[in-house]
């Protein structure tokens, strides 16, 4: 069966898309991806081994603006290309992960009489989402608190499709053995002391700035208590407060492997993306979380059931400041309340949603 998997923008959308791939390609599918030729996907799809077709990136505008206007015609046009790949590619299943890419696949699969699968990452739906539910035939959610519902086809909370090597990291986190090993190795390749405590800074690119200046501006009193690797983001570096930097406080702008990274953390400081926090909760490592303001409220929102579970410590973004560092992130580095928080996660059994969405895809036909 050959399926079209639209996912583009953002690696929330497009990982999730990639893991959900490897599943049905070992399953004896055949999958093509539909994304633009400037987002993420541009580069991830290919690298993965996947075929790319790309359509010109289509906004949907939230309120009244040129890109309004021009919507229709812009959405027609996609929607026309996308038809002639399903009817000459022979698309059985159109599968979407949201975002601006997939709108245009799920009106095309509705007009060729194929069925839409839909996986929704965050806790509040986004529009493309809610618009392709209308007709679905399955939707899988990451979060059993999101408002979206196939109309008329099975809905199933299947937690988020993770990266293969996230699932193999989780794997490797519940093995004492295998875990120490890991932990040595990344330790060593950043510098750190694997025997210490280490914590992971990353706020990802929009989001960097605020978390690099206030948690760096704490920096000095924290490496009295913890190793700190900080990703900045790229040409953030100097949002880093100066002389933090030594030994005990390392920077680097990108991580291409955040598993690595992961693999070492014994606490994350990050913003609340969907991926971020399906992650972080499947790895079971304690985060402190700092939701973007933005949008419709959807970081935080992601994070809460883990927030109120006790496994992270939400600090709102205005409350972000290098005190709030110091008087909250601080009193968590004990190793008693470390372990506490990643009990508390592990305890939630938060699971790998490649296989389950792939077994809906294969339900629909």
């Amino acid at each position: 069966m050959r399926i079209l998997a639209a996912a583009g923008g953002t690696a929330g959308h497009v990982n999730p898309m990639l893991a959900t791939a490897e599943q049905l390609v070992a399953r004896g599918h055949e999958v093509i991806a539909v994304g633009t030729a400037t987002g993420l996907e541009a580069e991830l799809v290919p690298a993965a081994g996947l075929e790319l077709v790309t359509i010109d990136r289509i906004p949907l505008p939230r309120r009244p603006s040129v890109d309004l206007l021009r919507l229709p015609g812009r959405l027609a046009g996609a929607v026309g290309d996308l038809r002639s790949v399903i009817r000459d590619r022979d698309i059985r299943v159109v599968l979407g992960f949201g975002g601006y890419v997939s709108a245009p696949a799920y009106l095309a699969a509705r007009m060729e009489r194929i069925p839409v699968v839909i996986q929704e990452q965050n806790a509040r739906a986004g529009i493309a989402n809610r618009l392709g539910a209308r007709w679905a035939k399955a939707v899988s959610l990451t979060f059993g608190t999101t408002r979206l519902k196939a109309r008329d086809g099975v809905t199933r909370v299947t937690g988020l499709p993770l990266r293969p090597a996230i699932s193999v990291l989780a794997a490797d986190r519940r093995d004492p053995e295998r875990s120490r090993a890991r932990r040595r190795a990344a330790a060593e390749r950043f510098g750190f002391n694997p025997d210490e405590r280490i914590i992971v800074v990353t706020g990802g690119s929009s989001g960097a700035r605020r978390l690099n200046t206030a948690f760096s501006a704490a920096g000095a009193d924290i490496v009295d208590h913890a190793q700190v690797l900080h990703v900045t983001g790229r040409g953030k570096e100097s949002d880093i407060a100066p002389g933090v930097v030594g030994d005990r406080y390392r920077t680097v702008d990108y991580v291409t492997d955040m598993e690595e990274v992961y693999a070492m953390a014994d606490l994350v400081v990050t913003r609340a993306g969907a991926g971020m926090v399906a992650e972080l909760a499947a790895l079971a490592i304690p985060a402190v979380v700092v939701p973007l303001p933005i949008g419709n409220g959807e970081q935080y929102l992601n994070a809460q059931p883990s927030i109120e579970a006790g496994g992270f410590l939400h600090i709102a973004d205005e409350d972000f400041t290098a005190d709030a560092v110091r008087d909250r992130i601080i009193p968590l580095l004990t190793e008693e309340e470390l372990t506490r928080r990643s009990l508390i996660l592990a305890g939630a059994g938060v699971s790998d949603g490649a296989a389950a969405v792939a077994d809906l895809v294969e339900g629909v036909l």
